[in-house]
């Protein structure tokens, strides 16, 4: 694939930038991203010149009002329907633990909703927006074992099976079989196998016979050992209250309600 530097280069910047509610200087941002001076002048000037960018009066740059009509677009496209917010507020809530909901889009995996909760100690929430490293989260394992072959081994293709942690499950047969055990109980885990201290349970809402989507719960380990039933039966419950308000197949809402308390 070709890349053109000069772009790569802009859209380092305005990541960099991004994560600088107080901006930064020229040079700031060429010694952060190791680029000559007059070549981060240069491009911010271009930036600057597009709106992406804006110089106030201490010769900070940050970022600028074009960058708002693409993130509003971002967030658009991750709205999820407004019956999937209520059940997940109230899981939030009860459990007091990070939650948020996932599903399939263009083919890739993506959060489309995300809630912290009011415990004290608290996991930071799941970005919205496409998910990497699908086969070390709880939802990301769920949604592969509950899909076609085809769109499965396509996903897999594109995204191997590589080390996030120390437990991360990499080896293809092993991953296999973690995908039957989760068809067969209708819920996945992961427990610290997309980050050291974390624990997550995720369940699907189940559409005509396909898992259109899934919540999911993350917790420190820690806590979530503790609790473990409780969560799952927890996520389990926002399933159904989501089946409820959108209309999916009753039979496999009682079929996620059995294996919850299996």
């Amino acid at each position: 694939m070709t890349t053109i530097r000069s772009v790569a280069r802009a859209s380092r910047i305005l990541v960099q930038l991004g994560g600088q509610p107080d901006g930064r200087t020229a040079k700031e941002v060429a010694v952060a991203l190791e680029l000559p001076l007059p070549t981060t002048y240069h491009l911010l000037g271009t930036l600057v010149a597009e709106g992406f960018v804006v110089k106030d009066s201490r010769r900070r740059y940050r970022l600028g009002p074009a960058l708002g009509t693409i993130a509003d677009a971002y967030v658009r496209e991750f709205t999820p329907p407004e019956y999937l917010l209520a059940p997940l507020h109230r899981l939030a809530d009860e459990t007091g633990e990070t939650v948020y909901v996932v599903m399939w889009r263009h083919d890739r995996i993506v959060v489309v909703a995300s809630l912290e909760g009011g415990n004290a100690v608290r996991v930071s929430g799941a970005n919205l927006g496409y998910v990497d490293a699908a086969h070390a989260r709880a939802s990301g394992k769920l949604l592969l074992a509950l899909a076609t072959d085809e769109v499965r081994s396509a996903y897999l293709a594109r995204n191997p099976l590589v080390p996030v942690t120390p437990r991360t499950i990499v080896q293809p047969d092993e991953f296999e079989l973690e995908l039957e055990g989760i068809r067969l109980r209708g819920y996945a885990v992961d427990e610290e196998e997309f980050r050291e201290g974390v624990s997550c349970v995720s369940a699907p809402v189940i559409e005509s016979g396909n898992a259109v989507l899934a919540y999911s719960l993350s917790a420190p380990s820690a806590r979530f050992g503790g609790r473990r039933a409780e969560l799952i039966d927890a996520v389990f419950a926002a399933t159904r209250r989501a089946a409820d308000a959108g209309g999916h197949d009753v039979r496999s809402r009682r079929r996620a309600k059995s294996l919850s308390s299996s």
